[in-house]
């Protein structure tokens, strides 16, 4: 039976004429069928003889006026397995309508009088004719419903969902994702009190969402879908550790947009896994759009390391400031390729130059720079890898540090009106030849002489999700079934978002002054093994049954917490929240960087004296770089 019905559905579908003709029919049997029955009803199954001839010459009329007002109303235009409250509305007007008109030619059909007429009829058709159109629809949704979700084969990829949220928002969710999510909702935990022990679509509503745990163990939940507001990192971390009390492990979802909960169009397209950085909860920041408009509105902009993690973001965020032309520069092929293409797909009235190149390479530097009149550099190409740039020292200083000395030369000597270099707080207190490496580019900036080009420093702590970064190694060491490894269990490191860091770089750009050093506020350092942590249940697993974490011990030139400052340097507060200025370095009490030397170092492949210059130019650092070897 249910082969035949979903065959005469799928032809149904296929050719709209046909289908016409098939709601057509029905409409016109269930026309016939009910006023007849009505007829038979009102007189307990007998028709009286004189009744009869009233009955055959009023159902002409009645077809004629439900046809007219069925097409008015496009009955025949809705899919019955779609069937939905605006269709049942459709459907109440239309047989209003049609009842009130037929009530009206029968009134006149008899002489403005229903004296032969049995009056009650009208009431039982009506609701038998209502019953008939409803009834098939449902029933067509039914099948529909039951065909997709009730299969054998959907059946077994089913995860055990509670819905987190609110009524409404739940009730949303569960219409617009049952059967198709491959979910098996078991539960609505809401902290709406008055509607705990009832149901919502048949889903058993329960609360409050502090026991979350409780009620996750109780249904055997797999899973927790979680809508806003209760997406807030706070409320997310919460409802984690709540489940960790517990002992429940549940993979964490969510919709994190209120505007197709509003909308009421939740598709399978909104859900996303919760990721680590919703749990972070990194404050809002305060920013002069206005002014980096100004900045960069109508300027020829490049970008160094434009391909790199925080590069390629600084290209797709200057692109809504309407630059008059933007340079991509890099060393890597593909990553210059892969920004290239996604600008220009975005952006396709965009100037957009890319150039392959090494930020060392003077004469090249110079030549774009000068051919396309620069304005405004952004400076992010660097070598950021701590562990490989241990074992070459010669390559991470000739980049990162000569490499940023040679292009704020070349800058200076094109007219470039401003550059910003990107920092990290590596730099501060280094133990790694990486980090020495960005000292010393500080270092370049705040000794450079006074002059036409305004050299600004961004320093900040490690992006989520940065090449590089421990996020996607984890993710990686998750989906091959594990061990997760963590250097140290007392490793911390400070986190932001690749957004939240080009909004600063950004910002800096527009209110830095020469040869200033913003650092940004990163608020609370977070240790890496609870984020390893973390991210194992958020992925639905236990740590230590599923997931084993792993410390492997600290890496060649790693520390196990980082710094933004050091004691000796001031920092004071500007106009923006998180954003701080210093106004006394480090650099002033340190012997001046000698270029000339590091060079020679580099080129004669000297890593024990290049080590013995760092240890010199940045006392502070001495006692660790020192003990670096290359193996």
């Amino acid at each position: 039976m249910n082969m035949i019905v979903n065959s005469l559905a799928s032809v149904m579908v296929r050719h709209t004429l046909l289908r016409r003709l098939i709601i057509l029919a029905w409409h016109v049997l269930g026309t016939c069928l009910t006023y007849c029955l009505a007829f038979y009803l009102r007189f307990d199954g007998v028709i009286p003889p004189d009744r009869l001839p009233i009955l055959w010459r009023t159902l002409p009329l009645l077809l004629f006026v439900n046809l007219s007002v069925f097409f008015f109303y496009r009955l025949y235009a809705g899919m019955w397995s779609f069937f939905c409250f605006g269709d049942l509305v459709r459907i109440v007007y239309a047989l209003g309508v049609s009842l009130v008109i037929f009530v009206a030619f029968v009134f006149l059909m008899f002489d403005f009088s229903f004296v032969w007429y049995p009056r009650s009829v009208f009431v039982v058709y009506l609701l038998l004719m209502g019953a008939w159109m409803t009834g098939a629809r449902l029933a067509m949704r039914w099948l529909r419903e039951r065909r997709t979700f009730k299969s054998p084969t959907a059946a077994i990829a089913e995860r055990r969902t509670l819905v987190v949220g609110g009524l409404d928002e739940a009730e949303q969710a569960i219409r617009g994702l049952e059967g198709e999510s491959g979910d098996a909702f078991v539960g609505v935990v809401t902290d709406e009190a008055s509607a705990y022990y009832l149901t919502v679509r048949g889903v058993n509503v329960y609360g409050p969402v502090s026991d979350i745990g409780l009620i996750a163990k109780r249904t055997q939940a797999q899973s927790l879908l979680i809508l806003p507001p209760h997406t807030r990192p706070k409320v997310m971390n919460d409802i984690l550790e709540n489940c960790e009390r517990e002992g429940v492990v549940c993979a964490l979802r969510m919709i994190p947009s209120l505007t197709d909960m509003a909308s009421g169009r939740v598709a399978l397209s909104s859900i996303r896994k919760v990721e680590i950085e919703d749990l972070l909860g990194r404050p809002e920041l305060s920013f002069n759009r206005q002014s980096v408009r100004e900045l960069i509105a109508d300027r020829v902009v490049m970008i160094t390391g434009a391909g790199g993690s925080i590069g390629s973001e600084l290209a797709r965020q200057v692109t809504h400031y309407q630059p008059r032309q933007l340079i991509l520069f890099d060393l890597s092929e593909f990553n210059l390729y892969s920004i290239d293409m996604e600008l220009r797909t975005r952006c396709p009235d965009l100037s957009i130059r890319s150039i392959a190149g090494d930020v060392g390479n003077s004469i090249l530097m110079k030549d774009v720079l000068t051919r396309h009149r620069v304005q405004l550099v952004f400076h992010a190409a660097a070598y950021k890898h701590v562990p490989i740039m241990e074992e070459n020292e010669g390559m991470c200083l000739w980049n990162n540090t000569l490499g940023t000395a040679r292009l704020l030369a070349q800058a200076e000597q094109a007219g470039v009106e401003r550059v910003v270099l990107i920092s990290s707080d590596k730099a501060v207190r280094p133990t790694s030849v990486m980090g020495a490496s960005k000292r010393l580019a500080e270092r370049v900036v705040l000794e450079r002489p006074a002059s036409s080009l305004c050299s600004v420093v961004v320093r900040f702590g490690n992006v989520l999700g940065s090449s590089g970064s421990v996020i996607p190694l984890f993710r990686r060491q998750i989906e091959e079934g594990g061990p997760v490894t963590v250097t140290s269990p007392r490793m911390t490191r400070f986190f932001m978002s690749i957004p939240e860091a080009v909004d600063l770089v950004l910002q800096a750009g527009a209110i830095g002054r020469d040869r200033d050093v913003l650092v940004l506020e990163m608020g609370e350092a977070v240790k890496i093994v609870e984020m390893a942590k973390r991210l194992i249940e958020l992925s639905g697993l236990k740590v230590g049954e599923d997931i084993d974490i792993v410390f492997t011990g600290v890496r060649p030139g790693e520390k196990e917490y980082e710094e933004l400052m050091t004691d000796n340097e001031d920092v004071v507060r500007t106009p923006y929240d998180k954003i701080w200025v210093m106004r006394k370095t480090a650099a002033e009490t340190a012997p001046c960087v000698d270029l000339e030397i590091l060079r020679r170092f580099i080129e004669a492949g000297d890593s024990t004296g290049l080590r013995q210059e760092l240890v010199r130019l940045i006392p502070d650092a001495h006692a660790v770089i020192l003990e670096r070897k290359n193996p």
